[in-house]
């Protein structure tokens, strides 16, 4: 049956959020609730040295293969700067994030997860209703031509699909984990006070972030109107927008 934002939901549902996905999100949301009220704090990484910034910042490099290359290339040539730095910076903040909870997973199928994550933005078939459904579905036929095995295809599919739930859990897999966080530090800045300044400003510096708040405002305002009954439609509606403009970043 899969769960709620993968592939095999994305197959059956069309996309489309239903009346049984919405009943389980208002349970995820209260056990998100519960857990947040006994959990221990976030883990930080605190104060670092210019030593321990500089090792930060090499393991931020992209792997160095073909599968990343390939997906680098695309990205870099569909989309807008806005959204190239988006997804680069999205590898780099879920890098770190990994790095700082202990987690190990797959450097090379997390990067291209984490660069392809918002294909459907960049190349939009517009028949799809959830675009990250949209992106997925390419990018698990593009590394088919890559020739990806199908266990990475599906592990990246998923990981794109996941992205756009309110929370991807570790048990749902460590990469698709960490483009949810990657992502969300960088359009909403969760976890943002737990990566340390230095870092953050470099990271910035080599991956700019032009009009990211303006630009992904305008692309998901456009999700919503198209595509009222996808996830988007459904974050859109419920103040997700807010959330971008009142990010920690500036632009």
């Amino acid at each position: 049956m899969g769960h709620f934002g993968d592939m095999a939901w994305a197959a059956a549902s069309g996309g489309r959020v239903r009346a049984i996905d919405k009943l389980g999100l208002s349970l995820e949301e209260l056990r998100l609730r519960l857990k947040r009220r006994f959990r221990k704090r976030p883990r930080s990484l605190g104060a670092v040295s210019p030593a321990q910034v500089e090792r930060l910042l090499a393991e931020v490099e992209l792997p160095k293969t073909p599968l990343v290359a390939k997906a680098a290339e695309l990205m870099t040539t569909l989309s807008a700067p806005a959204l190239n730095g988006h997804v680069l910076r999205t590898w780099a903040w879920g890098t770190v994030k990994g790095l700082r909870d202990g987690l190990s997973w797959d450097r090379e199928s997390f990067a291209v997860a984490a660069l392809l994550h918002d294909l459907g933005l960049a190349r939009r078939t517009p028949a799809v209703s959830c675009f990250a459904s949209d992106g997925a579905t390419q990018a698990m036929a593009l590394l088919q031509e890559w020739g990806a095995s199908e266990r990475q295809r599906q592990q990246i599919g998923d990981a794109i699909c996941l992205h756009v739930r309110s929370v991807v859990p570790l048990a749902l897999g460590v990469e698709a984990h960490l483009v949810h966080a990657g992502a969300g530090l960088d359009l909403l800045g969760v976890g943002y006070r737990h990566t340390p300044e230095e870092v953050r400003n470099r990271v910035v510096a080599r991956y700019p972030r032009h009009d990211c708040k303006t630009h992904f405002v305008e692309l998901y305002t456009r999700e919503a109107k198209e595509h009222p009954k996808s996830r988007m439609g459904m974050w859109v509606a419920t103040g997700f927008l807010e959330g971008i403009r009142n990010s920690p970043f500036e632009s």
